[in-house]
């Protein structure tokens, strides 16, 4: 995060950074909207002075003859003011809709960018938030721009030229207006902290509802609907209120401000009429007082809007910051060197890592893995498994210690080269919404409908695809939850396999198949592995018998170290075997668990 990110002051500046730069990438679209607005303002100032001079003229004057002229300039006139309104409409409702997408855009991509240790702590709900709800708060709090900006000039001008028409007039309303606007910026203080705090609860809220959503079928299996269904309606009254007090707030602005042109109107209308009475007025000049004063109270207004707003756009832009100053942990030297070619050899060099500070997952943790050989990690939960595979390609870098990847420091090579030399297949299996050929396809672009088939049949996948609707047209739903758990694993095992790549990872690869299908796999693994490096992190010892090499691990360290035969033999091995089946074997206590995958 910023490192001022404790100070709320530097916070709102960054936020208020945020805002203006965007604006000026947005120039051209802004000063679009400021043409058309300074056309509508020379338009709508030149009005009234023709409107009270006519009334002079034509009707006080009696010169009935150049009703017409001034007629026809009356109507020249509203012509160029819907023109400039128009003009200033178009590219108003443009600046925000750009601006707000640009904002939209850095944000996916900079999220693309942060480091494992960032999604760790922000969950998916509160992102979605930040690229939804916080955007569009931007984007509607920079719409009322262009009209406050003609407001603070037509409030200028008009104001000059109320002084030019009738100055004590026009010192008794601007009195009027300070008084009212002097209380309204009292009340506008408590803007800002309401404005965040709803943003605030609305992120906790998108937060929540993701988590019930990813897992429906935990909550539905349990039985669970209760519970949520009561947590849910706590965080939207939570929303409810700090809404409603927000719009407390911006009421009391609102009608603060707004009453400083009200009690104007009335004094135009008492001492205004009295001029006129006694004769310090003309008719025409005093239709032209009070149409200025009309027009001065649109910027208040526009004026009120925009303050209201404002608050709102800023505390979304602040949490929009938070997301945009965080540092990815793991990032690409300067100089990244490109991965030549090789075979996949890995080394861990001394290694220690956890995932909390002063918690430790790998000590000092050394091994040589050769290229082309296929290694199998088994260890009881937190041992560090999963742990040495995420480290290999960066998604974490150690505290200490190095690991090699064909004898290059993995943290001086391009991130990009690095990741494409390993694939993964999770335990938690992600399918897009797209079709089977396009999830496929993802592992390698430029795969042809032979490769993809190829890919599908080694991981015992083409069946089930065939017998689709669609086929490999079939599109998948949302989190590919129209498909099985085995299916869905078997899919991201073609993937894999599509890729091609030297290193091939299974983190828990066939937790969610059967054991027939899985064996099934294992027959395709076997020549997918060929001529590459696998490691293989499961439970199952069908699964791991497909290594060469079992390393067993206990805290981090090594403890074991063989084949899969020979291993047998230890106490240790045979009881983290015994474990990892017992945990992942169905019992009566989770409903869900029985009848399990495919």
């Amino acid at each position: 995060m910023h490192q001022d990110s404790d100070d709320p002051q530097a916070r709102r500046r960054a936020a208020r950074s945020l805002l203006w730069s965007h604006l000026w990438l947005r120039r051209r679209t802004l000063g679009g909207a400021l043409f058309g607005a300074a056309i509508y303002l020379a338009v709508v100032l030149v009005i009234p002075l023709v409107a009270g001079r006519a009334v002079d003229v034509v009707i006080e004057g009696g010169e009935r003859d150049r009703f017409w002229p001034y007629g026809i300039a009356l109507a020249l006139l509203a012509v160029g003011r819907a023109g400039g309104g128009a003009i200033r409409k178009y590219f108003a409702t443009k600046n925000p809709a750009l601006v707000s997408n640009d904002i939209r855009e850095r944000l996916f991509e900079h999220v693309q960018r942060l480091s494992f240790s960032f999604h760790d702590r922000v969950g998916a709900g509160q992102l979605m938030a930040r690229a939804s709800t916080d955007v569009a708060m931007i984007e509607q709090a920079l719409s009322p721009l262009p009209w406050f900006s003609q407001s603070i000039v037509l409030f200028v001008l008009g104001g000059a030229i109320l002084v030019a028409v009738q100055p004590v007039l026009a010192i008794a309303v601007f009195a009027v207006v300070a008084i009212g606007m002097s209380i309204a910026l009292r009340t506008a203080r408590g803007l800002y902290p309401a404005a965040a705090d709803v943003q605030r609860r609305l992120g906790y809220y998108a937060e929540f509802v993701e988590q019930q959503v990813q897992g429906i079928r935990v909550v539905k299996g349990h039985g669970f609907e209760r519970q949520f269904r009561a947590r849910g309606s706590e965080f939207a009254g939570d929303v409810r209120a700090s809404g409603l007090h927000r719009a407390g707030v911006r009421a009391k602005f609102q009608a603060s401000m707004l009453a400083a042109p009200g009690v104007a109107v009335l004094t135009i209308v008492g001492l205004g009429g009295w001029y006129g009475a006694t004769g310090r007025m003309t008719p025409g000049e005093l239709l032209t007082f009070i149409q200025y004063l009309a027009l001065l109270v649109a910027p208040v207004a526009a004026g009120a809007e925009l303050l209201a707003q404002w608050p709102q756009g800023v505390a979304a832009a602040e949490r929009i910051t938070e997301v945009l100053d965080a540092v990815p942990d793991v990032g690409e030297p300067a100089h990244a060197k490109r991965l030549g070619p090789g075979g996949g050899a890995i080394e861990y060099d001394a290694l220690t890592f956890g995932y909390r500070v002063g918690r430790p997952v790998l000590h000092d943790f050394t091994l040589s893995i050769a290229a082309g050989e296929s290694v199998a990690f088994v260890g009881r939960s937190g041992s560090g498994k999963s742990t040495l595979v995420y480290l290999l390609s960066r998604f974490y870098d150690p505290w200490t210690g190095t690991v090699r990847l064909d004898g290059h420091r993995v943290d001086e090579l391009r991130l990009r080269d690095l990741r494409h030399a390993v694939s993964f297949v999770f335990e938690d299996t992600v399918v897009f919404t797209a079709s089977i050929r396009e999830n496929l396809a993802m592992g390698d672009l430029e795969a042809t409908d032979e490769q993809l088939e190829r890919a599908a049949r080694l991981s015992e996948a083409h069946d089930f695809i065939v017998r689709l609707p669609d086929g490999y047209d079939t599109i998948v739903g949302p989190q590919g939850y129209s498909l099985s758990g085995g299916q869905r694993q078997r899919l991201a095992i073609a993937r894999a396999i599509l890729r091609n790549s030297r290193v091939l990872v299974l983190d828990d690869a066939m937790s969610a198949v059967d054991p027939p299908t899985e064996a099934a796999i294992r027959r395709g693994l076997v020549e997918a592995m060929r001529g590459r490096t696998t490691l293989i992190v499961a439970h199952r010892v069908e699964t791991i018998s497909l290594a060469d090499r079992i390393v067993l691990l206990d805290a981090g360290r090594v403890v074991a170290d063989g084949p899969h035969e020979t291993l047998l033999e230890l106490p240790a091995y045979r009881a983290a075997l015994a474990l990892d089946e017992l945990a992942e074997s169905p019992t009566a206590d989770d409903p869900l668990a029985i009848g399990g995958g495919e």
